[in-house]
């Protein structure tokens, strides 16, 4: 029996989405099962087992509770499933079937820690559990299940701290203060009083930026973010937006006097000369002001109408504050404008799609490509599509964009084959209000059946809170799916908010480990944990992985010393068009780290 245990001790309950320095140990994950003595029947603790379903481990303990072994649930029901062996086995004692290599660790152990001590040892003990000890007395068992879930709900956090907060400024981001005005709106609604939204733009920070650098900008952002804070109260919001975009929420305001009072603060503190790097700077700023209910409805619209107050003054005057009012109302909601361009995007073929490599790493074999929409309009050029994407999803688009995607990299695999490529496997993201279409079955068949195509040649990604919005009819779909022959994957697996005990029903074939577990694996202790404890997971559950947003030789060595059969990323070829990877497949060999400047030429194209 292992018998290990951690000197780090963690008292702090709360994750903590700021520091990774506050880990939760094991009596937080602890799981007090009644221990077995070491001189009771094998044949007893079977019927404890059969009489308690839920039952999964027991630890077996000396008459001064020192854990000494463990049995698990398969274990004693593998060894009395055989002829005759209650009739052999019913005295011996437990001590002699148990698992005495069990692992057993101090309540005070960090999750981390115990996560690499299992995987060193053997990764059968996340499946069977482990002992936890407090003073060496048995204290219960925690699962390997629970382990990995407090590990990826700490990840969860922290990349909901990453999704609210400016990385720069630590002040909130535009997720947040969406979040944050509407309940400011709310608030107002509630108390009858006023609320002010300010839109701040800095003026010429373009021109600070690159002409003396970008760490004198981000500095400079970071300074005008402490100034913004120290302009107003606890109870209102500096938000960051992006570039030198601020934004700030005033809340219970009695007066329009008083929001320019505030606003005319603002610009003063902005223009105080600011010392960086040895260099004095002076920067001023534009101010868009609305008010709220008086120019609006919604935080939609006030955010709207500060914003048009904002440019009019950008385009007339600079450093100044304006009040919107209804003579500057002109359309400039970028939305409507992509909404009716989106409209005419299909019918005008403007949609193309990008393939991205998917390399066998034992043998660095291409096996598959993922298929990436991309959308060129003739006068906004290339749009992006975390811009597009979720404007299609809000207004139904996405089925229609999804139909297309689905047939377009059909197409494309029957030009491959009929150039004398081998068949090659094509992932493909399927919405979610796409894949719960109760006709989204017979369309995938229909589709794969005009083009004459096997389905194991086409892989449907899947997002986890997806699956999780109707979960029985998810997996009846993807029952039915499987039962066409589609190979099906969860994409960006460990980012979504589903249950792990939901996984084993799922009826998929890959886990594809996001590239945020994946980026820096090589140098971030915290994510190898996550990255080995997802790879131990899949393989316990019989699923292929693989590994997204591989960037560099590092994070690529670091993911097949885990054994991750498959990767995709920068590192071998951005996402291209199919004449763009024909080429690279001419020139593709990872034979040695270094790849040819031709294919350098292609992976930087």
């Amino acid at each position: 029996m292992t018998n290990t245990s951690s000197e780090l001790t963690h008292n702090d309950k709360n994750f903590c989405v700021t520091s990774s320095l506050h880990t939760i140990t094991l009596d937080q994950l602890l799981n007090y099962v009644e221990p077995v003595s070491i001189h009771e029947r094998s044949l007893d603790i079977l019927n404890r087992f059969i009489k308690n379903e839920h039952l999964t481990a027991v630890a077996i303990v000396d008459a001064q509770l020192t854990p000494v072994g463990l049995m698990d649930r398969s274990r004693i029901t593998e060894i009395f499933s055989k002829p005759f062996a209650k009739d052999l086995l019913y005295k011996q004692r437990i001590t002699e079937l148990m698992d005495a290599q069990s692992i057993v660790l101090d309540v005070h152990t960090s999750v981390d820690d115990a996560a690499n001590i299992i995987i060193d040892a053997d990764m059968r003990h996340m499946v069977t559990g482990f002992i936890v000890v407090k003073n060496g007395i048995y204290a219960g068992i925690v699962s390997g299940h629970a382990l990995l879930e407090a590990i990826t709900l700490r990840k969860q956090h922290e990349l909901y701290f990453l999704a609210h907060y400016d990385q720069l400024t630590r002040i909130p981001n535009r997720t947040l203060f969406k979040d944050r005005l509407h309940m400011a709106c709310l608030n107002s609604n509630r108390n009858n009083k006023m609320s002010a939204l300010i839109f701040i733009d800095l003026d010429r920070f373009k021109l600070i930026n690159d002409s003396l650098g970008h760490g004198y900008g981000d500095q400079l952002l970071i300074t005008i973010a402490h100034r913004l804070t120290d302009c107003v109260r606890e109870s209102d919001t500096v938000a960051r937006l992006g570039g030198d975009e601020f934004v700030i929420i005033l809340q219970n305001m009695v007066t329009e006097a008083h929001v320019e009072h505030i606003a005319k603060v603002i610009m003063e503190k902005i223009q105080e000369p600011m010392l960086l790097f040895e260099q004095e700077t002076h920067v001023t700023a534009s101010l868009g002001i609305a008010l709220y209910p008086q120019h609006a409805t919604s935080s939609e619209d006030l955010i709207r109408k500060a914003d048009i107050a904002m440019y009019h003054v950008k385009k007339q005057t600079r450093n100044n504050y304006l009040i919107y009012s209804d003579v500057l109302e002109r359309d400039r909601d970028e939305r409507l404008v992509l909404n009716n361009a989106l409209n005419k995007a299909l019918e005008r073929n403007e949609f193309s799609l990008f393939y991205q490599p998917q390399i066998q790493l034992e043998e660095n074999r291409l096996v598959g490509v993922e298929a990436l929409i991309r959308w060129h309009h003739p006068e906004l050029g290339m749009v992006s599509p975390a811009k597009f994407i979720p404007l299609a999803e809000e207004t139904g688009l996405i089925i229609k964009i999804g139909e297309w995607v689905l047939r377009e990299a059909c197409k494309q695999h029957v030009r491959w084959v009929s150039q004398g490529l081998p068949p090659l496997r094509i992932a493909v993201n399927i919405s979610a209000k796409h894949f719960h279409q109760t006709d989204f079955c017979h369309f995938v068949q229909l589709t794969l059946a005009d083009a004459g195509i096997d389905p194991r040649f086409i892989e449907l990604e899947l997002t986890e809170s997806m699956m999780m919005i109707n979960v029985e009819h998810a997996i009846d779909t993807m029952n039915k799916l499987r039962a066409l022959g589609f190979k099906l994957a969860i994409d960006d697996f460990g980012t979504g908010y589903s249950s792990l005990s939901y996984l084993r029903r799922f009826p998929i074939d890959r886990i594809k480990i996001d590239q945020s577990f994946v980026r820096n694996i090589s140098t971030i202790p915290a994510n190898e944990a996550i990255v080995r404890a997802i790879m131990a997971l899949g393989h316990n559950l019989g699923l292929e992985m693989i590994a997204e947003g591989i960037e560099t030789i590092e994070e690529l060595n670091c993911i097949r010393s885990h054994n991750c059969l498959e990767a995709q990323g920068y590192y071998f070829l951005k996402p291209a068009p199919a004449n763009e990877l024909e080429s690279w497949l001419h020139l593709f060999d990872l034979s040695t780290p270094k790849l040819t400047e031709q294919k350098d030429r292609l992976l930087c194209a």
